[in-house]
């Protein structure tokens, strides 16, 4: 039922009746009925997060953001002029004939069912002319990068969208595919994080809630043609989907779910720094040259969940490529193998525990799951990482879930410092596809 019909059945009843007591009855009607309607959203608020990303093995440092802001998630405003950078590296030596191209998706970052030409202008298949050899480095890569939107591809509209790398025109099997988004900023968010209201959690968990003002876009009904996603600084695997509006009126949605849309807070990420293969950082136990690569190791990881919280600045699981003693780091830093071991109790069924962070860009897949070593009694794992600095954390995925917790390992506290990024989407009724009308990244400490 919607408050237009509720309020005129409501309406009704007064103009027949019209009493104190029945005055009432409205209003003990209209609480039931927001509790009616409460209880009907959150059964909408999804966790599911399809994830259509994809990058090959040997495709290295994948670094996608505005450009000229190396920390930032890749959303752009349309129509701004803003571009996004993209650069990757590729094992071995030789040049490859790359091209880049599009796709729409819906919110849910399904295909989309608009015709290209009605989502970009330009060409559909567009080569990436920027590469450049690394020099002097014990491995041999090719970096490639490019910007866009530019003079051979420009999008038409906002919402969700798949840059997709192909060697040739090989378009059924692409070398990457990253997730962007166009925004059209119709809506301004205000948000505030805080401790959940859930005893059971409140030491553990952060409550995000948050109101969206709409002046100036004619909505219908908010409840079924606006719907948010709710992302952790830069995973998916614990993203909150199809989000509704709670309350709405007078140009403002309400998101106040109190307890039902919270997120583990976690704790400060770990970090490793190999930015200089002469000097050990405090977190590297040992960098050795065995002919013919580097190899690093970090010192072995203890579980922090029976450790108090600790403030220290991280960068929320991002990383920066740079090398002490060279310039130009995206040719001049050296691939080096970096072991990672952790000293925690064995698996148990089907428990996996995974690196990480964008180190691992965000995935948990075989290739960051780390394997535990009986004879040693911990977990190990060696990542290929170019030199840099890098956050990461231990994510724990117990057997036929797909979301993780970082709470066993890495302990989990209301007041950690994250980022939240608030999407929100628009379909009026009879729309073919999804508006993204507003995009912000809200702070935990700063808000």
């Amino acid at each position: 039922m919607s408050f237009y019909l509720f309020f005129t059945l409501s309406k009704q009843v007064l103009r027949t009746f019209g009493s104190f007591c029945l005055r009432k009855i409205f209003f003990i009607s209209f609480l039931v009925f927001n509790f009616l309607l409460s209880t009907s959203l959150l059964s909408q608020v999804s966790r599911d997060f399809y994830n259509p990303e994809k990058i090959s093995d040997n495709i290295k440092t994948v670094l996608f953001h505005r450009n000229g802001w190396p920390m930032s998630y890749p959303v752009i405003g349309l129509g701004t002029g803003q571009k996004l950078f993209l650069s990757f590296d590729e094992l071995g030596t030789e040049i490859k004939n790359y091209y880049y191209s599009v796709e729409r998706c819906d919110k849910n970052w399904e295909p989309s069912a608009l015709m290209r030409t009605e989502y970009s202008r330009g060409d559909q298949m567009v080569p990436i002319e920027n590469y450049r050899r690394s020099f002097n480095t014990t491995f041999d890569y090719v970096h490639y990068e490019l910007v866009f939107p530019n003079e051979n591809l420009e999008i038409l509209l906002s919402g969700n969208y798949l840059l997709k790398v192909y060697d040739g025109f090989k378009r059924e099997n692409p070398i990457l595919s990253k997730r962007f988004m166009v925004n059209e900023q119709r809506v301004s968010v205000e948000a505030d994080i805080k401790y959940t209201m859930q005893s059971s959690g409140r030491d553990n968990y952060q409550e995000i809630d948050f109101v969206v003002n709409y002046p100036g876009l004619s909505i219908m009904d908010p409840a079924t043609e606006v719907s948010v996603t709710l992302m952790q600084n830069g995973r998916t695997d614990n993203a909150i989907t199809n989000i509704p509006p709670l309350f709405f009126g007078n140009d403002r949605m309400d998101f106040n779910y109190n307890r039902e849309v919270i997120m583990e807070g976690g704790n400060e990420f770990r970090w490793v720094d190999f930015r200089s293969l002469r000097f050990q950082s405090d977190h590297i136990s040992d960098i050795n040259f065995y002919d013919p690569f580097y190899h690093a190791d970090v010192f072995t990881d203890q579980p922090n969940g029976d450790s108090p919280y600790f403030y220290h600045k991280d960068f929320n699981g991002r990383y920066y490529i740079e090398v002490q003693e060279q310039q130009g780091p995206e040719v001049s830093a050296d691939y080096v193998f970096v072991h990672f071991s952790l000293n925690w109790m064995p698996p148990v069924g089907g428990r996996q525990v995974y690196v990480t962070g964008g180190l691992t860009n965000w995935l948990l897949t075989p290739q960051n799951k780390m394997k535990y070593d009986f004879e040693k009694e911990l977990y190990t794992h060696t990542l290929l990482l170019k030199q840099g600095y890098y956050n990461y954390q231990y994510l724990v995925v117990e057997e036929d879930e797909e979301k993780g917790s970082v709470l066993p390992v890495e302990g989990s506290f209301g007041r950690t410092e994250n980022d939240y990024l608030i999407l929100v989407y628009f379909r009026p009724a009879g729309g073919r596809y999804d508006r993204l009308v507003g995009v912000e990244v809200v702070n935990s400490v700063n808000p």
